[in-house]
Protein backbone atom coordinates (compact mmCIF):
# COMPACT_ATOMS: atom_id res chain seq x y z
CA UNK A 1 0.00 0.00 0.00
CA UNK A 2 0.83 3.34 -0.48
CA UNK A 3 0.52 7.11 -2.54
CA UNK A 4 2.43 6.79 -6.18
CA UNK A 5 6.00 7.79 -6.28
CA UNK A 6 6.37 6.05 -2.73
CA UNK A 7 8.40 3.33 -3.76
CA UNK A 8 6.71 -0.18 -4.51
CA UNK A 9 7.21 -0.44 -8.09
CA UNK A 10 10.92 0.44 -7.16
CA UNK A 11 11.40 -2.40 -4.68
CA UNK A 12 10.02 -4.55 -7.49
CA UNK A 13 12.29 -3.24 -9.70
CA UNK A 14 15.52 -4.23 -7.24
CA UNK A 15 14.17 -7.59 -6.39
CA UNK A 16 14.12 -8.08 -10.09
CA UNK A 17 17.63 -6.58 -10.58
CA UNK A 18 16.50 -3.96 -13.13
CA UNK A 19 18.04 -1.17 -10.90
CA UNK A 20 20.78 -0.73 -9.02
CA UNK A 21 20.75 -0.79 -5.37
CA UNK A 22 22.93 0.27 -2.36
CA UNK A 23 23.42 -3.19 -0.55
CA UNK A 24 22.50 -6.43 -1.27
CA UNK A 25 18.92 -7.90 -2.52
CA UNK A 26 19.10 -11.14 -3.56
CA UNK A 27 16.40 -13.79 -4.31
CA UNK A 28 17.14 -17.45 -2.31
CA UNK A 29 18.60 -20.24 -3.79
CA UNK A 30 15.70 -21.99 -5.55
CA UNK A 31 13.61 -19.26 -6.46
CA UNK A 32 12.66 -19.04 -9.71
CA UNK A 33 10.63 -15.98 -10.02
CA UNK A 34 8.06 -14.67 -12.76
CA UNK A 35 7.92 -10.80 -13.36
CA UNK A 36 4.53 -9.05 -14.56
CA UNK A 37 5.44 -5.16 -15.14
CA UNK A 38 3.01 -2.83 -15.88
CA UNK A 39 3.05 -3.40 -19.27
CA UNK A 40 3.93 -6.87 -19.73
CA UNK A 41 2.21 -7.30 -23.16
CA UNK A 42 4.63 -4.95 -24.85
CA UNK A 43 7.04 -7.81 -24.67
CA UNK A 44 4.39 -10.39 -27.08
CA UNK A 45 5.96 -11.18 -30.09
CA UNK A 46 3.34 -9.04 -32.06
CA UNK A 47 3.36 -11.78 -35.39
CA UNK A 48 2.96 -14.78 -33.14
CA UNK A 49 -0.77 -15.93 -32.62
CA UNK A 50 -2.43 -16.13 -28.76
CA UNK A 51 -2.26 -19.89 -29.27
CA UNK A 52 1.40 -19.76 -30.48
CA UNK A 53 2.64 -17.26 -27.47
CA UNK A 54 1.40 -19.59 -25.14
CA UNK A 55 2.46 -22.78 -26.99
CA UNK A 56 6.25 -21.19 -27.12
CA UNK A 57 6.50 -21.57 -23.36
CA UNK A 58 4.40 -24.74 -22.42
CA UNK A 59 5.90 -27.90 -21.56
CA UNK A 60 5.37 -31.65 -20.84
CA UNK A 61 1.97 -32.31 -19.88
CA UNK A 62 0.29 -28.95 -19.76
CA UNK A 63 0.64 -28.55 -23.67
CA UNK A 64 -2.45 -30.67 -24.26
CA UNK A 65 -4.37 -28.52 -22.24
CA UNK A 66 -3.70 -25.52 -24.05
CA UNK A 67 -6.64 -24.38 -25.36
CA UNK A 68 -9.03 -25.42 -22.37
CA UNK A 69 -6.27 -22.90 -20.17
CA UNK A 70 -6.70 -20.29 -23.16
CA UNK A 71 -10.29 -20.58 -22.31
CA UNK A 72 -9.71 -19.99 -19.30
CA UNK A 73 -8.62 -16.59 -19.95
CA UNK A 74 -11.14 -15.95 -22.08
CA UNK A 75 -9.62 -16.89 -25.83
CA UNK A 76 -11.83 -19.22 -27.57
CA UNK A 77 -12.23 -19.70 -31.00
CA UNK A 78 -11.25 -17.76 -33.75
CA UNK A 79 -9.59 -15.78 -30.88
CA UNK A 80 -6.84 -18.11 -30.31
CA UNK A 81 -5.65 -17.31 -34.10
CA UNK A 82 -5.74 -13.99 -33.96
CA UNK A 83 -1.76 -12.43 -33.99
CA UNK A 84 -0.68 -10.19 -30.78
CA UNK A 85 -0.38 -6.85 -32.99
CA UNK A 86 -4.11 -7.21 -32.84
CA UNK A 87 -5.19 -7.59 -29.70
CA UNK A 88 -6.52 -5.04 -27.27
CA UNK A 89 -4.90 -3.73 -24.20
CA UNK A 90 -7.04 -6.05 -22.54
CA UNK A 91 -6.35 -9.20 -24.32
CA UNK A 92 -2.62 -8.72 -24.04
CA UNK A 93 -2.50 -8.65 -20.86
CA UNK A 94 -4.33 -11.63 -20.54
CA UNK A 95 -2.23 -13.32 -22.63
CA UNK A 96 0.84 -12.55 -21.04
CA UNK A 97 -0.17 -13.69 -17.83
CA UNK A 98 -1.57 -16.89 -19.24
CA UNK A 99 2.09 -16.97 -20.89
CA UNK A 100 4.03 -16.21 -17.11
CA UNK A 101 1.46 -18.51 -15.63
CA UNK A 102 2.84 -21.15 -17.83
CA UNK A 103 6.20 -20.91 -16.47
CA UNK A 104 8.06 -23.23 -14.00
CA UNK A 105 7.92 -20.48 -11.44
CA UNK A 106 7.38 -20.50 -7.54
CA UNK A 107 8.15 -16.29 -7.26
CA UNK A 108 4.98 -14.22 -8.81
CA UNK A 109 5.77 -10.44 -8.73
CA UNK A 110 2.83 -8.51 -10.48
CA UNK A 111 3.20 -4.93 -11.03
CA UNK A 112 -0.72 -3.78 -11.33
CA UNK A 113 -1.70 -6.76 -12.75
CA UNK A 114 -5.10 -5.56 -13.45
CA UNK A 115 -3.85 -2.68 -15.34
CA UNK A 116 -6.67 -2.97 -18.90
CA UNK A 117 -8.72 -5.82 -17.51
CA UNK A 118 -12.68 -6.37 -17.38
CA UNK A 119 -14.00 -7.27 -13.77
CA UNK A 120 -14.69 -10.71 -15.79
CA UNK A 121 -10.94 -10.67 -16.00
CA UNK A 122 -10.11 -10.00 -13.05
CA UNK A 123 -11.84 -12.57 -11.57
CA UNK A 124 -10.28 -15.21 -13.81
CA UNK A 125 -6.95 -14.24 -12.97
CA UNK A 126 -7.44 -13.54 -8.98
CA UNK A 127 -8.71 -17.78 -9.44
CA UNK A 128 -5.61 -18.55 -11.33
CA UNK A 129 -3.78 -16.43 -8.80
CA UNK A 130 -5.52 -18.35 -5.69
CA UNK A 131 -4.34 -21.64 -7.44
CA UNK A 132 -0.76 -20.70 -7.22
CA UNK A 133 1.09 -22.67 -4.85
CA UNK A 134 4.65 -20.20 -4.88
CA UNK A 135 4.96 -17.10 -3.52
CA UNK A 136 3.47 -13.89 -4.99
CA UNK A 137 4.13 -10.38 -4.30
CA UNK A 138 1.40 -8.33 -5.75
CA UNK A 139 1.69 -4.28 -6.13
CA UNK A 140 -2.05 -3.05 -6.83
CA UNK A 141 -4.35 -0.25 -6.53
CA UNK A 142 -7.24 -2.24 -7.44
CA UNK A 143 -7.91 -2.90 -3.61
CA UNK A 144 -11.51 -5.40 -4.63
CA UNK A 145 -8.76 -7.37 -6.55
CA UNK A 146 -6.16 -7.84 -3.44
CA UNK A 147 -9.16 -8.89 -0.75
CA UNK A 148 -8.23 -12.89 -0.27
CA UNK A 149 -5.07 -12.59 -1.63
CA UNK A 150 -3.33 -10.55 0.67
CA UNK A 151 -1.92 -12.19 3.68
CA UNK A 152 0.41 -9.56 4.24
CA UNK A 153 0.51 -5.75 3.81
CA UNK A 154 3.81 -3.26 3.30
CA UNK A 155 2.72 0.35 3.87
CA UNK A 156 5.06 2.48 1.94
CA UNK A 157 4.53 5.82 3.66
CA UNK A 158 7.17 8.54 4.10
CA UNK A 159 10.10 6.70 2.64
CA UNK A 160 9.41 4.08 5.35
CA UNK A 161 8.30 0.70 4.83
CA UNK A 162 5.91 -0.83 7.31
CA UNK A 163 5.28 -4.52 7.31
CA UNK A 164 1.79 -5.62 8.55
CA UNK A 165 0.61 -9.41 8.58
CA UNK A 166 -2.88 -8.90 8.57
CA UNK A 167 -4.90 -9.13 5.29
CA UNK A 168 -5.40 -6.35 3.00
CA UNK A 169 -9.63 -5.90 4.73
CA UNK A 170 -7.96 -5.90 8.08
CA UNK A 171 -5.33 -3.36 7.46
CA UNK A 172 -7.71 -0.85 5.46
CA UNK A 173 -10.21 -1.17 8.60
CA UNK A 174 -7.15 -0.71 11.00
CA UNK A 175 -6.52 2.38 9.04
CA UNK A 176 -9.85 4.34 8.58
CA UNK A 177 -10.09 3.27 12.28
CA UNK A 178 -6.83 4.88 13.35
CA UNK A 179 -8.18 7.82 11.25
CA UNK A 180 -11.38 9.02 12.30
CA UNK A 181 -10.02 7.95 15.38
CA UNK A 182 -6.98 10.52 14.69
CA UNK A 183 -10.22 12.88 13.20
CA UNK A 184 -11.83 12.87 16.83
CA UNK A 185 -8.57 14.01 18.83
CA UNK A 186 -7.89 16.81 16.87
CA UNK A 187 -11.47 18.35 17.24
Amino acid sequence: MGRNGEGKSTLIKAIMGEIEVGGTCELGHNVRAGYFAQNPASLLAPELTVFQTVDEVAKGEIRSQIKHILGAFMFSGEAIDKKGKFLSGGERTRLAMVRLLLEPVNLLILDEPTNHLDMRSKDVLKEALLDFEGTLILVSHDRDFLQGLARKVFEFKVQRVIEHSETIDAFLERSRLQRITELNLSK
